[in-house]
């Protein structure tokens, strides 16, 4: 697995992603095609983003976090 600090970067930049797109649906959207890619990408990001905790959780205890 990687180390603490790769995990860290790695979460950072994710977390400013997903600012980023909230903005975006907050302030830039102007279609409703716009809003659908939005929603799905911010989807995504947060999916990837728990996957990563569940992994990182996973890895320091040896069990598998069911939420």
């Amino acid at each position: 697995m990687l180390d603490h600090y790769t995990v860290e970067a790695i979460r950072n930049s994710i977390n400013k992603q997903i600012t980023s797109v909230k903005e975006h649906i907050c302030y830039g959207v102007e279609t409703e095609s716009q809003l659908m890619y939005a929603r799905g990408r911010l989807s995504g990001l947060e999916t990837l983003l728990q996957d990563i905790k569940n992994l990182h959780k996973e890895d320091n205890d040896g069990t598998i976090d069911k939420t």
